[in-house]
This record gives structure tokens, C-alpha cells and sequence, in this order.
């Protein structure tokens, strides 16, 4: 009798019945993950209880029509995700293909930081196959915990205490404007004054803090426009509509032949750095090393 003998000792254990769980978690409840399929929810009811039996369990709980995933039935996905990344990576070696790696961050850090240093990464990595994954800053943090991403890059004041992460340097904000726009001045201040701005929308940690320096310094811009992210704005300025302020590595996007930007003292940077999952990197058979390298290379300078 080896160690994994007990696992099938009792029936209610398959890779189906797994995969069923790993869909009703992520899904949030039964009906959205059987896609309304009255005879897939019936099945996916009935494999949960199967699992439950085994494990000695309960996995969900019934909250009113709804049911919730207890934290046993969390970790259980927990377990069941890393199960399959690296049954799925043994795979694609076994292929001929390189691991995957993803990396996680806000669609900005990836359009205007990760990318442009994408084949230096995966060189790093071992010439691994890296997929980004764009997603807001504390769901990185949380993605990273538990699995689903290698390696995040995030604010720093975003990532716990006990977590460890690699400083990668601070980026300060600039106003961006097409040429146009300095021609009379080249005080942000008068920009911000005289040229329409495009402006984020409110209830972030940036607007908050420019909104606030705007109110110190007693301007009050003509808002030509407010979405929902960097690269939103980004476009804009591009486009010629408006002046906006972006974090400065947004450079890399513009022509200098046909845009400006000053950096604005008083808007503190921001502080970004690098967490990885040492079980996930371990999974895929990256050195203990390897995140320090990367780090390395990432790193502002």
C-alpha cells in the first residue's frame, strides 16, 4: 500500500467531480457555472455531495435561495487549481512547449512597463511563454496568495506586511499635452488652465490626491472628459482632445516630436514592487533565484 492509497479507499473522487467544484466556486453559485442547464446544475449538486462525503465536509452552505463556499470548500479550490496548473504544465512540456508563466498587474503597468522588457522577462524565466493578466491591485494580491498568478507587480502599499516582494522603484505623474498646448506657456499650471483635461473617474486613490492638489493650488480645469483608466486617458491625449496626467513611464506612447509632459512634484509617486508564489514557481520549475533576477530587471532606474 503506497501513501495515496486512502484516496481511493472511498469513492466520490475523480478529476470530473473536482473540475465541477472549480467551476461553481468561480462561477459564484450552481446556476451560473451549469450556464442554466437544468440537468448540468442537478449533476454539479450531486458531485459536490459526493465530494463532501469524502472529504467528511461541508463545501458549500445554503444562504437563503443561494448557496456560499465555506472556507473548506476555499481552500479545496485552492488545492484543486494548483492541482491542475501543474497537471496542465506536465502537459505542455510533454508537448514540446515551454511552461507558462502569468504575471498580473494594472493594464497601464503591463502596457507601458511590462511590455516593452516582455522578451527580456521571458528570457529570464527560461524563455517561458508569459501571459498577462490584467486586473485590479488588490485582486492581484489576492491572485498571487492563492495561486492563480506566479508573480504580480503592484503598489506597495497594497501588499500585506507578511507578504515578500522586490522593490522595483517609484513613478512619479507628468501632464501630458500635444505640443499645441505648451506653445504659450510651459508652466503645468497654465496648461492645466487654458487646455481641456481629461480626467479619471472618481473614487480612486490617484483621483483622490489630484483632486485635492487641484483644490490646493485653486484650479479648476474644463474637464473635457472622465474614464476609466490610464490608457483610457492615454488615448486622449493622444487624439490631441485634452491634457491629462498620467504616470510618466506613459512616455514610452508618445511621440516626443508631437507631445510634452512635466512631471508634477507635488503629486507623490507611487512605489511598485514585485510579489511572487514560491509553491507556484516551484511548479513550474523555476529556480529559487529566478524572482530576484527578474526583479533585476524590472527595477527602475
Amino acid at each position: 500500500m503506497n501513501d495515496f492509497d486512502r484516496l481511493f479507499d472511498v469513492s466520490g473522487l475523480s478529476l470530473d467531480r473536482l473540475r465541477s467544484f472549480l467551476r461553481v466556486v468561480e462561477a459564484g453559485n450552481l446556476t451560473k457555472a451549469a450556464q442554466g442547464d437544468v440537468t448540468k446544475q442537478s449533476q454539479f449538486s450531486r458531485q459536490i455531495k459526493e465530494l463532501e462525503n469524502f472529504f467528511g465536509v461541508a463545501l458549500t452552505r445554503r444562504v437563503g435561495r443561494r448557496i456560499e463556499i465555506t472556507e473548506e470548500g476555499n481552500r479545496l479550490a485552492l488545492v484543486i487549481r494548483r492541482h491542475f496548473r501543474e497537471l496542465d504544465d506536465f502537459r505542455e512540456t510533454m508537448a514540446g512547449r515551454s511552461v507558462s508563466v502569468r504575471l498580473g498587474s494594472q493594464g497601464s503597468i503591463i502596457d507601458w512597463f511590462v511590455v516593452p522588457r516582455l522578451d527580456a522577462i521571458s528570457k529570464s524565466l527560461g524563455n517561458a511563454m508569459v501571459e498577462l493578466v490584467q486586473l485590479r491591485t488588490l485582486d492581484v494580491v489576492r491572485a498571487v496568495a492563492d495561486g492563480r498568478l506566479d508573480f504580480g507587480i503592484v503598489r506597495e502599499d497594497a501588499v500585506p506586511a507578511e507578504t515578500q516582494c522586490w522593490r522595483l522603484g517609484s513613478v512619479g505623474y507628468a501632464l501630458f499635452a500635444a505640443n499645441a498646448h505648451w506653445k504659450r506657456s510651459a508652466k503645468v499650471e497654465e496648461v492645466i488652465r487654458k487646455a481641456p483635461v481629461a480626467d479619471l473617474l472618481s473614487g480612486g486613490q490617484f483621483s483622490t490626491r489630484w483632486h485635492e492638489w487641484l483644490t490646493k493650488e485653486k484650479l479648476r480645469p474644463r474637464v473635457l472628459a472622465r474614464v476609466s483608466s490610464f490608457t483610457d486617458l492615454a488615448r486622449v491625449v493622444q487624439a490631441g482632445h485634452a491634457a491629462a496626467v498620467l504616470p510618466e513611464m506613459a512616455a514610452v506612447d508618445f511621440d516626443p516630436k508631437k507631445f510634452k509632459h512635466e512631471k508634477i512634484d507635488a503629486l507623490n509617486p507611487r512605489t511598485l514592487v514585485m510579489i511572487a508564489n514560491a509553491r507556484s514557481l516551484d511548479r513550474a520549475g523555476i529556480a529559487s533565484n529566478v524572482p530576484e533576477t527578474l526583479a533585476d530587471l524590472l527595477r527602475l532606474r
